[in-house]
């Protein structure tokens, strides 16, 4: 929290005419503004921003470093950013990069930092612009003054980056030769992968939806210049931000294709879809050779033509831990699907087994849809259609029209299947099959829940039974780490466990229990291989206690967590809501807020067996192959309407 008292005499103290007091009050300013976020809103509120704001205006005194720090850091604040732009900082900052005043390296870096942060508002890039800002950052980019010139370059490269969310500073940007200067820095020797990467990613920034940044950048020659990134090693994130760049230029942009193309970009990508190369380089790569090939013959055939072009994204379909990574490579095989030629390829490469694979994505999920269209693309053709039905790819297509898939998924599908001359007979049987197979699941669940149910209410009545013989009533309202040896020994008797004296007479409480090896339950206490079971069950129950718990460690698992924990594990509402009835039978309550450790540890066993019932009742129903493809006709099709390619615009 901040000391409001504190923040009020720091602000009074900013209006002295003492400049020694006004440095030593910026000073503190930015010592606090630093440690906490709770003091940047505080020094806003009770108008700190103006005179901080009005001490900007004379480089020559050190005050003014205090107060562009302070600021620096109380820009992370929202309304602090609005109240500093509001309060005239822009165009003092810009006035101080004015050419031909060498300012001290620490107030340069102070002032970017302080635009930087401002540059987060489109507001704030407009004002940049307004006040002639472009042009002195631009000239930032070749500063040699000092041993820090490195890093003010990559900070003014940086800040035209954020400068580049206004179109009217990507404008500016262009016609400062902000690009032409940005391109010339990559030649610079000496310059570091740090630098590259913060120029690149602006250079990408500028051309993202801008078409005449794009065409610049292409008659500045900068695309052989990122080309040229694509080869150098180590593939890291400069390697991930040219293939990047070079998917911003080639979007919607014919000519940059073609450039592309011929400065020989495509093998390299395809290299760069390697095993042993990071998913983050190789997620820009696939996403750059999936725009280069929509709507571009030449750029597929340029991919086909590099031999491993085809299995890399195969590969990735299969094996790729990344789901966008996934999606991707499918919509480059898509793209490639548009044209005939391609046909073959694509199937000798195993492309249409693991496309039938990703139709069950999800029926709403992008990587469906992709999978859906290109198959239906490849049916176009006898040999495809056939691939396709040996893939199995049938049932799963047939399987989306019951789940009600997205608009763009049913259109995909019903292509498809149209094109696979799915007879009436056959699409009837399918469906039949796939009703009474989620039939035979909802019961063998309904089985499963009911039985789960049953044991409940068994437990209960046991644990009832068993409390009805305490001598005292067990504490339950502390962690069963903190259980005395009594508490301890009563515990075990509630599960079974009814000799206990080896217990009492080596003075083991519950934390010294959880620690207890095999070794020293069977030898040291002479515990039989059952009794040593129930203990390791207490052990094992203590441990998924705590595991449900946000908070591990304390005495009560709350109903919310449970149902958080469940929900993670991939349960759903009906399963989850199945367990907490099942807990509410088995301790005979009418409400279950929270649970202690003695109250879990009696339905531990019964929540295991349901758990498991439940995943054995989910597993999927499994259609023999012979029935699947019994009856296959093309004499009677669904639809007399004659193949026909979807549209060639790319996936």
């Amino acid at each position: 929290m901040a000391d409001e008292q504190v923040v009020k005499q720091l602000v009074e103290r900013l209006s002295s005419d003492d400049v020694g007091v006004q440095e030593s009050t910026a000073e503190q300013m930015k010592d606090l503004a630093q440690s906490s976020v709770e003091y940047c809103t505080a020094f806003g509120q009770h108008g700190a921003i103006e005179p901080l704001v009005g001490l900007l205006d004379d480089t020559r005194k050190p005050v003014t470093i205090m107060a562009a720090q302070a600021l620096g850091y109380m820009v992370a604040c929202e309304p602090c950013c609005t109240q500093i732009r509001e309060a005239g900082a822009v165009v003092s900052l810009v006035a101080m990069l004015q050419p031909g005043q060498e300012l001290p390296s620490d107030l340069l870096k102070a002032v970017l930092t302080l635009l930087l942060g401002l540059a987060h508002d489109r507001a704030s890039c407009d004002a940049v612009q307004r006040a002639n800002g472009i042009p002195r950052v631009i000239k930032l980019l070749e500063y040699a003054a000092d041993d820090q010139a490195a890093e003010v370059q990559q900070e003014a490269a940086l800040l035209l980056g954020r400068l580049s969310l206004s179109e009217a500073c990507k404008g500016a940007i262009r016609g400062h030769f902000g690009i032409v200067t940005l391109l010339k820095m990559l030649d610079r020797p000496g310059l570091d992968r740090s630098s590259k990467e913060v120029v690149v990613r602006t250079l990408s920034i500028l051309a993202v939806d801008n078409e005449v940044n794009q065409d610049h950048i292409r008659e500045q020659y900068g695309i052989p210049v990122l080309v040229k990134l694509l080869e150098a090693m180590p593939f890291d994130g400069v390697t991930a931000a040219a293939a990047d760049a070079l998917r911003a230029l080639a979007i919607s942009n014919e000519a940059n294709k073609g450039a592309i193309r011929e400065a020989w970009a495509v093998p390299l990508l395809v290299k760069l879809l390697g095993p042993e190369v990071d998913m983050s380089v190789i997620e820009k790569a696939v996403d750059c050779l999936r725009i280069l090939t929509t709507g571009n013959e030449a750029n597929k055939v340029a991919l086909l033509t590099s031999a491993s072009g085809l299995p890399c994204l195969v590969r990735l379909m299969e094996n790729s831990p990344d789901q966008l990574v996934i999606e991707r490579a499918a919509a480059v095989v898509g793209n490639l699907s548009t044209t005939d030629q391609f046909f073959s390829a694509i199937r000798e490469a195993g492309a249409i087994q693991r496309l039938v694979r990703l139709l069950d994505s999800g029926s709403t999920n992008r990587t469906t849809e992709i999978a859906a269209k290109t198959l239906a693309n490849l049916a176009s053709e006898s040999s495809n259609r056939k691939g396709i039905r040996l893939a199995g790819g049938v049932p799963p297509l047939m399987r989306l029209l019951m789940d009600k898939p997205s608009e763009q998924v049913m259109i995909a599908v019903d292509e498809a299947l149209r094109r696979l001359e799915i007879s009436a007979p056959e699409r009837n049987a399918t469906l039949e099959a796939f009703r009474y197979a989620d039939a035979r699941n909802a019961v063998a669940f309904a089985s499963a829940i009911q039985a789960a149910q049953q044991e409940a209410v068994q437990a209960a009545q046991e644990a009832d039974s068993a409390r009805s013989q305490q001598a005292a009533p067990l504490l339950t309202s502390k962690p069963f780490t903190r259980y005395s040896v009594a508490e301890t020994v009563q515990l075990l008797s509630d599960i079974g466990l009814r000799d206990g004296s080896s217990f009492e007479s080596n003075g083991i409480t519950g934390g010294d229990l959880l620690d207890l090896e095999e070794e020293e339950l069977k030898e040291d206490l002479h515990l039989s291989n059952l009794q040593a079971k129930k203990v390791r069950r207490v052990q094992s129950a203590f441990e998924l206690f705590n595991r449900m718990m946000q908070t591990p460690g304390k005495s009560e698992l709350t109903l919310t967590e449970l149902r958080n924990f469940l929900s993670s594990s991939g349960r759903g509402e009906g399963d989850i809501a199945a367990i907490v009835n099942g807990f509410k039978q088995g301790l005979q309550k009418q409400t279950v807020a929270k649970l202690n450790f003695a109250e879990f540890i009696q339905c531990y066993q019964w929540l295991l067996k349901t758990l498991h019932l439940m995943d054995q009742a989910q597993e999927p129903y499994q259609l023999p192959r012979a029935n699947s493809m019994r009856g296959l006709s093309t004499s009677s099709s669904i639809s007399d309407v004659s193949p026909q390619k979807l549209p060639q615009n790319g996936i």
